[in-house]
């Protein structure tokens, strides 16, 4: 059952048709009341913390009680999920602030601002292509050894991918304007090894094709010549794309990223809590509604059975059933930067 039912039409009926039957309430009657605890902190109380509900029967004082009890259930849950969502808040509020000052302090050093806020989308589509591409052509020369269709895969997927993302940190080891010295000599070596392995790669291609299609050196020498340059192609291309693609300082463009990551996060908890906060007060409201319609249905049905056809006077209103406050939380921005509530703590409603 949902916790906003806290009354059936069949039950406001049958229970207006009794006690209209009995003129229940009396006409100049006033109504009866009970209290509850408007007080932040449970078992804290005093003259100016109480909430008075009057109601006209004791069957609407049961509706009004169930809609309290609801009404409490649904207050309870959202405390208990907001504060899970203010601790991460205050976490990452945490490292926003850490992020920025490396961020801001990097970007006064070099006094610039980074060229990029992410890597281009095009940029990892294309080393894949390049890698996919590569595997195609090196699957059929590695079957000059012999081995089992998966090896040969196997081995052509390693090679394949190896030269674009060789292009892609040797492009990027260009493009940096600190260089390390190991960095230097990791980067040399391994422009070497690639090297030596596409020219053992055409070499190798080079003795598939003498095998497999009888023809002249010159062909022979020509088809060499076009897969090695291929290969080359590739890795040159890369390492063009992976230079135009990154960021001349390293250390900038992370801090940079860690900023807009820890911005987008807290801008995310922000909406996360603002929609749970409307959703439970949309519930909460929709609880008063339904009991004010239960109860009205009661009065209708009162009204129509009664003896005297006047107005009780305790009809005249309805009950005020209480609403808890829901804690207002500011997210303003200022120059990009999300300032976080005064008040990060929630209020406790309690019912007594």
């Amino acid at each position: 059952m949902r916790p906003w039912i806290v009354g059936t039409s069949w039950q406001s009926r049958m229970n207006g048709w009794s006690d209209g039957k009995k003129d229940m309430p009396p006409l100049n009657d006033e109504s009866i009341s009970y209290y509850l605890s408007k007080s932040q902190r449970p078992g804290h109380v005093d003259n100016g913390n109480w909430h008075e509900v009057r109601c006209a029967t004791d069957y609407e004082q049961t509706i009004c009680k169930k809609a309290d009890r609801a009404i409490r259930r649904v207050y309870q849950r959202w405390q208990s999920r907001d504060s899970r969502l203010i601790g991460q808040h205050k976490t990452w509020e945490h490292t926003l602030r850490q992020a920025e000052e490396n961020y801001l302090t990097r970007k006064q050093e070099l006094d610039r601002d980074a060229m990029f806020d992410k890597t281009p989308w095009w940029y990892f589509p294309m080393i894949v292509i390049f890698g996919v591409a590569e595997l195609a052509m090196n699957a059929q020369v590695f079957d000059i050894f012999g081995s089992p269709r998966f090896e040969t895969i196997i081995m052509a997927l390693i090679l394949s991918f190896a030269i674009p993302v060789a292009g892609h940190f040797w492009g990027r080891f260009l493009r940096e304007d600190e260089k390390d010295r190991t960095l230097v000599f990791l980067s040399v070596g391994c422009l070497s090894v690639i090297v030596f392995s596409l020219y053992a790669l055409a070499a190798v291609r080079n003795s598939y094709f003498k095998s497999s299609v009888p023809t002249t050196e010159e062909t022979v020498f020509n088809a060499w010549l076009f897969f090695l340059s291929l290969n080359f192609l590739i890795f040159v291309i890369s390492v063009y794309a992976s230079w135009y693609a990154h960021e001349r300082d390293f250390k900038l463009f992370k801090f940079k990223q860690d900023y807009i990551k820890s911005l987008a996060r807290i801008h995310k908890l922000e909406g996360q809590r603002n929609a749970l906060k409307s959703i439970c007060h949309n519930q909460i409201y929709e609880i008063r509604d339904r009991a004010h319609q239960t109860i009205s249905v009661y009065r209708q049905h009162n009204l129509l059975h009664r003896k005297d056809d006047r107005r009780p006077k305790a009809f005249d209103m309805l009950p005020d059933i209480l609403i808890p406050d829901f804690q207002e939380e500011t997210f303003a921005n200022n120059n990009g930067q999300s300032k976080p509530s005064t008040a990060l703590v929630s209020t406790r409603f309690s019912f007594d």
